[in-house]
């Protein structure tokens, strides 16, 4: 396995990377993760078994198209390979830093700036993505409320039904869904998809961002994730909205932006998830039905 991510460094730097030095790191719950150095170029990589090549090949296509944008600034990708056993994904090495009101401020022009790139009249994407663990569907559609309402929440609960987690009639949360969103038709922004304070660090004063889950979307995602578990800095929100000033009615679309993540969450961890969706899909629910009472 070793032999191999040299091999592929070498393809890379234009010489034989020999690897001196190796530390295993805990990242999350998927990955087995480590820093590798030839004394010189520090690598960051990914690994786990064959089969999950096609994973961080999608990982490395969103960090290369986020790249492109010259937005926000992510690790650059040295490559995707495999040796018999295993598949890894090669990273720029990266020591990394507490984020500060400073970096996240800057950082806040920065993903405005991200959902002012324009590339598609659609919402969703070329190739299907991961959020976490889980495989996030990403086929193409012009309406956004059924966009999201199918192939964000439908697709969640149906992930968490089959864990046997159940927050009532999926499709009537579905069709909630989509009538709360059916007057919001958003710009499609390409959205990072999974923004939250763990996937942000500070680099020498910068941001960098890193796991993406990307599609083109409402931007409002991206700020609605934000905002679910830990807030990013004021500053952050500052910028954003100085770069780029948000639509009216976000407050109210904002918690069913965060129903698709605490979907997510609920599946993979359980715990206080639950209660928490629960308590989102009951208020969805019931703005639904005060809605349809006023028409």
């Amino acid at each position: 396995m070793w032999k191999s991510i040299s091999q592929v460094l070498a393809d890379q730097f234009g010489a034989y990377y020999s690897i001196k030095n190796k530390t295993k790191i805990h990242t999350g719950e998927m990955h087995e993760s480590w820093i590798i150095d030839d004394g010189i170029q520090p690598v960051f990589v990914k690994m786990n078994e064959k089969s999950y090549r096609s994973m961080f090949r999608a990982e490395a296509d969103q960090l290369i198209m986020l790249a492109k944008t010259n937005t926000v600034r992510v690790p650059e990708v040295y490559g995707v390979g495999c040796s018999q056993n295993h598949s890894f994904l090669l990273l720029e090495g990266l020591a990394m830093q507490p984020n500060t009101p400073q970096n996240m401020a800057e950082f806040g022009e920065q993903l405005a700036r991200l959902h002012q790139y324009q590339g598609s009249e659609n919402y969703g994407l070329s190739f299907d993505t991961w959020l976490g663990p889980q495989y996030q569907p990403n086929e193409w559609g012009s309406r956004w409320a059924k966009f999201f309402s199918e192939q964000r929440i439908g697709w969640q609960l149906q992930l968490c039904a089959e864990k046997n987690l159940h927050f009532g009639d999926q499709e009537e949360i579905i069709k909630a869904v989509a009538t709360l969103l059916a007057k919001h038709q958003p710009k499609p922004s390409l959205l990072h998809g999974n923004l939250w304070i763990e996937n942000c660090a500070n680099i020498d004063g910068h941001t960098v961002t890193y796991d993406p889950a990307c599609y083109w979307g409402d931007r409002e995602c991206d700020l609605a994730f934000t905002e679910l578990f830990e807030p990013f800095p004021q500053e952050f929100y500052e910028n954003y909205h100085r770069t780029f000033p948000l639509d009216e009615g976000y407050q109210a679309r904002k918690i069913i932006y965060q129903l698709y993540h605490l979907l997510n969450f609920s599946s993979r961890f359980h715990g206080n998830y639950v209660a928490l969706a629960n308590k989102l899909v009951h208020d969805v629910l019931q703005r639904c039905e005060v809605l349809e009472r006023k028409i």
